[in-house]
């Protein structure tokens, strides 16, 4: 007999390897007929007991304690499940899905990532491109030297938390979910005379609330009509950390309650400045000693002439904005000849959060459709998911400095950076001399150097 280590991507599982002869057989097939008939008569034994709990049992982390607790049937909510919420009580959650070993293990990454603030993007259990550049990321700059897909390094894996076992937990959908809910307009003037921009349906609440995928939710719901859900319908998400409660972005008071739990349960970290990378698509915030602690995923300007002329700084920020249509900015648009107020909701243009930067009419902000960041371009801004708007909302304030890089830095360095930062592509030398620069010349002009205030910071996306 020998044995070996079965790995996947930093999660080892031990297992063995048996040689039999064919003389061994006989006697195998014998013992295993006895432990077949020893655990028949221990199922009867179990049944006749009445203790049918262990194939209820569901693993959940606790938001308080931070550590896992299983709960059977006696205890049937959530973390953040109020079952007074609901029309009708929730019911017993079946055993979840049997996932197989490569979604869990993907899934478990995903999730530790995100409560780290180096956000994956979607999670969806794939660990595409956007998850293996956030792990990269992540152990380059908490831990240089090691190599987190070596499965016989756990240094990475312990300290993102990562938990293979506990990457599902249920929640049971409640009134203040289905009151975030509602017909959810397309036409720009159909958007303007509705009161609010909600969620299309609950499926589409339920995948922002998790982070994840209506692929994802459907493959740990089989056999559920996600069309069909119900208030009082309990069903398996994804098991992110911090695990939210039932205040979601479309209700009063949901926005401000998830910045709260964010602050109270991720690391907050002290953020010196940001680089917004045009060619990569990713926004990450570096300390005063140049160590990346957060990455978030982004769209850019759809057209070059659009990308910004100067680095800038934190300007303002505006919590469920509303969103003003202009005209002259969508040119496929003919049969609007004046402006537009849509009003704010987690599908409105901008999404819950705008961060205006120092540059006319531009900022970041969240998204009505996750699944577009890094893909579709803006007019101008740079969006995020809601969620990893509200992650780096979190670790900003006015007047922190952004660098926007592109290949080489071309962009004059117009924000005064605090002695000793230097952003990444940025040499020493060029650090000096455009500050050398600026003594003789002054700073650069932006193109617009009309102020910036809260209605017309939103023009431009």
């Amino acid at each position: 007999m020998k044995s070996r280590i079965h790995s996947f991507r930093g999660w080892r599982l031990p297992g063995v390897c048996f040689q039999l002869r064919a003389d061994q057989l006989g006697s195998l097939a014998i013992a295993l007929f006895v432990f077949a008939l020893l655990l028949a008569n221990a199922s009867r034994g179990w049944a006749a007991s009445g203790d049918d709990s262990v194939s209820a049992h569901v693993h959940r982390r606790s938001n308080a304690g931070g550590q896992w607790q299983v709960s059977g049937q006696s205890d049937r909510a959530s973390p953040s499940n109020d079952s007074a919420q609901s029309n009708s009580p929730a019911q017993p959650p079946a055993a979840p899905p049997h996932l197989p070993k490569k979604l869990r293990v993907n899934l478990a990454w995903q999730i530790a990532l995100a409560a780290n603030n180096f956000s994956p993007g979607i999670i969806d259990g794939e660990f595409g491109a956007n998850s293996r550049t956030a792990l990269r990321e992540y152990s380059h700059s908490f831990f240089p030297g090691h190599n987190p897909f070596n499965p016989h390094d756990p240094t990475v894996y312990n300290a993102l938390g990562v938990d293979v076992r506990h990457v599902v937990a249920h929640y049971t959908i409640s009134n203040r979910d289905a009151q975030s809910v509602g017909h959810l307009h397309y036409h720009w003037r159909a958007m303007a005379a509705a009161s609010r921009m909600p969620y299309s349906s609950l499926a589409d609440c339920l995948c922002e609330k998790f982070h994840t995928t209506r692929r994802l939710l459907s493959r740990l719901n089989p056999g559920v009509d996600l069309k069909k859900l119900a208030v009082g319908q309990t069903v398996f998400v994804p098991n992110i950390r911090p695990f939210p409660t039932h205040n979601d972005f479309g209700l009063a008071g949901g926005l401000s309650s998830v910045i709260a739990q964010d602050k109270a349960t991720m690391p907050m970290p002290d953020v010196a400045y940001l680089t917004i990378n045009l060619q990569q698509k990713a926004i990450r915030a570096y300390t005063a000693h140049n160590r990346e602690v957060a990455l978030f995923r982004c769209s850019i300007p759809a057209h070059k002439s659009d990308y910004p002329l100067t680095d800038a700084v934190i300007k303002n920020f505006a919590l469920n904005p509303d969103y003003t249509f202009l005209p002259s900015v969508f040119h496929s648009v003919h049969d609007i000849h004046r402006p537009l107020l849509i009003p704010p909701g987690p599908r409105n243009p901008v999404g819950v959060l705008w961060m205006g930067l120092s540059i006319p009419n531009v900022g970041m902000h969240g998204n009505p459709v996750p699944q577009h960041i890094g893909i579709t371009g803006s007019h101008g801004c740079f969006r995020m998911t809601n969620w990893d708007a509200v992650g780096l909302f979190t670790l900003i304030h006015v007047g922190l400095p952004v660098i926007i890089i592109k290949k080489a830095h071309p962009i004059p360095l117009t924000v005064d950076l605090p002695r000793g930062l230097r952003p990444p592509g940025i040499s020493r030398s060029a650090i000096r001399k455009l500050r050398a620069d600026r003594l003789h010349s002054g700073q650069r002009q932006s193109r617009d150097s009309r102020p910036v205030t809260a209605d017309r910071a939103l023009e431009r996306e």
